[in-house]
């Protein structure tokens, strides 16, 4: 008989790790408004050294889903995470001496932030074991939601106090107060899964191009219009102070958005809901190519809100080919290079066209998203056991 983990996964406690870490894993990039100002303003960095500066986290999220294709199968998550909350503690408190000297801020971040994706991927991971997976990943998105409404409330008041040493100060402290949380996540990386958990192992063919295609479009649909945001709220004649104040608004829309899949996901069938968002999301980017100042505040709100509904339910669509965690560090990999390309391009299509023309683009890699999703489904139906079956099989 097997040993009983003293720490459950599946409970409570499980699904506020989740959270926790998905929020703390990508602190720096939540945050990036005003730390990237801050950064201009107390060190005199210019606009090319911040863009470098957040290059490094990108590349970050890019490494660690390497790293994971091959850790996480065989590796215990949980050492994983210990590690990996070591190397996060010391990486900040040594930004702290690197402030002033460029080159080595940039090497101390490309670490710190590759072994803060492998938490956040640990943390995905741990969601997709779960039975109800599509309420895990909502969880794990709501926690990234709230990490940024919180952090771009509170650090422009403490930078202003104490600097930026003090972001580099907090964050440890919050890792080292919450680090026994990890011990609620998926222990993963040691012995087999069972043969009927709803996951089925796919490494190659049609299915894996589908999930890379659905993975990688969906957020280069995201980072181009988010990048662009501002110029979109200025063409619709909003000045720069009231466009801040919705872009308040619409991070709220996305905690609730999160809220809702979290809440939705604990049923089986999420595939209506999924399409529902992504219906929503494509027809919010339809609405901002209007100049005016409803159709922004209407688009920007309802593009925030489905984002972070969406999500969710693509993780929980594409995690029934996990079985190891190395798909869900592929899609960390994956999202981390739609994040860093799609500003630059979308940045050609403005040069070249115009704000609507982005928008039609990306409304079409959208389309294409949707549809690569679409056609998983279809081969998740011939090869994965209905999963309110598993739950009653696990139950009895």
């Amino acid at each position: 008989m097997p040993k009983q983990d003293r720490y459950p996964t599946s409970g409570l406690c499980g699904l506020i790790a989740i959270a926790v870490f998905a929020g703390l894993a990508n602190a720096s990039l939540l945050c990036a408004p005003v730390i990237a100002t801050q950064l201009m303003t107390e060190l005199g960095l210019d606009a090319r050294k911040v863009g470098l500066f957040f290059s490094m986290e990108f590349g970050g999220y890019c490494l660690a889903g390497l790293g994971g294709r091959w850790l996480l199968p065989g590796m215990p998550w949980r050492l994983i995470v210990l590690v990996s909350v070591a190397v996060v503690i010391m990486g900040d408190l040594i930004a702290i001496l690197c402030l002033h000297y460029f080159i080595a801020l940039l090497f101390v971040r490309l670490i710190t932030a590759t072994f803060s994706a492998m938490l956040g991927i640990v943390a995905m991971s741990s969601a997709n074991r779960r039975v109800d997976r599509g309420r895990a990943y909502g969880i794990y998105i709501l926690g990234q939601c709230m990490t940024g409404v919180i952090g771009l409330a509170l650090l422009p008041a403490l930078f202003t106090h104490y600097g930026i040493r003090s972001y580099f100060i907090l964050l440890p402290m919050l890792f080292i107060a919450l680090s026994w949380l990890g011990l609620f996540l998926a222990r993963g990386g040691t012995g087999t899964r069972p043969a009927n958990d709803g996951h089925v192992s796919i490494s190659s063919g049609f299915p894996v191009l589908l999930r890379r295609i659905a993975v990688l479009l969906f957020y280069m649909g995201l980072s181009g219009v988010w990048t662009f945001s501002g110029a979109i709220s200025a063409r619709a004649g909003i000045n720069a102070l009231h466009g801040g104040a919705l872009m308040s608004g619409a991070a709220f829309a996305g905690v609730m958005g999160s809220a809702l899949a979290a809440w939705y996901g604990r049923r089986p069938n999420i595939n209506g809901a999924m399409f529902m968002g992504y219906g929503v999301l494509i027809g919010a980017l339809l609405i901002l190519m209007l100049p005016t100042m409803g159709a922004f505040i209407a688009g920007i709100v309802s593009f925030k809100f489905a984002w972070t509904f969406v999500i969710p339910f693509i993780f929980a669509t594409i995690g029934q080919q996990d079985r190891k965690g190395e798909v869900i560090a592929e899609v960390n990999l994956l999202a981390g290079l739609g994040l860093s390309v799609a500003p630059w391009l979308a940045g050609q299509i403005v040069a070249f066209g115009n704000l609507p023309t982005l928008l039609l683009v990306e409304c079409i890699l959208l389309l294409v998203s949707a549809g690569s999703v679409y056609w998983m489904q279809i081969y998740a139906r011939s090869n994965v056991p209905d999963m309110s079956m598993i739950s009653e099989n696990r139950g009895n």
